[in-house]
């Protein structure tokens, strides 16, 4: 079987909690998500960041989204789907070579790029500490970013700070979708990034909000898709940091 059938084999049968990311995470997302579209039985996994759970009640979609994770160890990036982790286990590699680990729960998945991985033991273990440290929170809000689509919160990621019993220190994104999956579809998410790269989007000014007990200094700018769906992207720091 091919690995990027088995993602779907997992996706359709496991009762997932999606993060994702960097580069090699949005590919594998582009295949989770034309699984979605064909099956038209669950909500679908949305890009980024990074970590909190929401679960979808719909009595006919039992799938638990939550969008964005990404930990980045020096200059390379590492996806981490799922929460309560006690294990990892080497997957193998899907077809543009990207490593996937999964969860002893079989509830979650790790996908990394292909020059990500130098020792699969070390990283798994990078993976169980990081959880570890999560579940404690044992991390420093680095970073708030939000996004709405046609005025209805779609997604919002935390960026924390974790700091390794070695003394490495790994950003983490952690965020999950909220609404009503303006942008749920290959499509709409490459052209939304594809605005992100362009450049800024309008600048709307600035807002502050209370998060952690810290008040963060909000910038917001505004997008349209070809379609006209507006797009509001805020990004948040810790005020007494600027």
């Amino acid at each position: 079987m091919r690995s990027t059938e088995k993602i779907k084999k997992l996706i359709k049968n496991l009762n997932l909690d999606v993060y994702t990311n960097s580069e090699a995470d949005q590919r594998v997302l582009g295949e989770l998500l034309q699984v979605q579209e064909k099956s038209q039985k669950i909500e679908p996994a949305f890009a980024s960041p990074n970590i909190r759970r929401h679960k979808m009640s719909d009595r006919s979609r039992v799938w638990k989204v939550a969008a964005v994770v990404a930990v980045v160890i020096g200059v390379g990036a590492i996806s981490v789907v799922g929460v309560n982790i006690a294990k990892y286990y080497y997957y193998g590699k899907s077809d543009d070579g990207a490593h996937i680990f999964i969860s002893e729960d079989r509830e979650s998945v790790v996908t990394l790029d292909a020059d990500e991985v130098t020792d699969v033991e070390q990283t798994r273990r990078d993976l169980e500490e990081i959880e570890s440290l999560r579940q404690q929170d044992k991390r420093e809000l680095l970073k708030v970013e939000e996004m709405m689509t046609d005025g209805t919160l779609e997604m919002k990621v935390h960026v924390y700070k974790y700091e390794l019993s070695d003394g490495r220190i790994i950003d983490m994104r952690e965020g999950g979708t909220e609404g009503e999956y303006a942008l749920a579809g290959a499509a709409k998410l490459q052209e939304w990034h594809q605005l992100r790269k362009a450049g800024p989007g309008e600048d709307l000014g600035t807002y502050e909000e209370v998060v952690r007990n810290r008040v963060f200094s909000f910038k917001r700018e505004r997008y349209y898709l070809s379609d006209g769906t507006e797009v509001l992207w805020s990004v948040g720091l810790p005020k007494d940091d600027q």
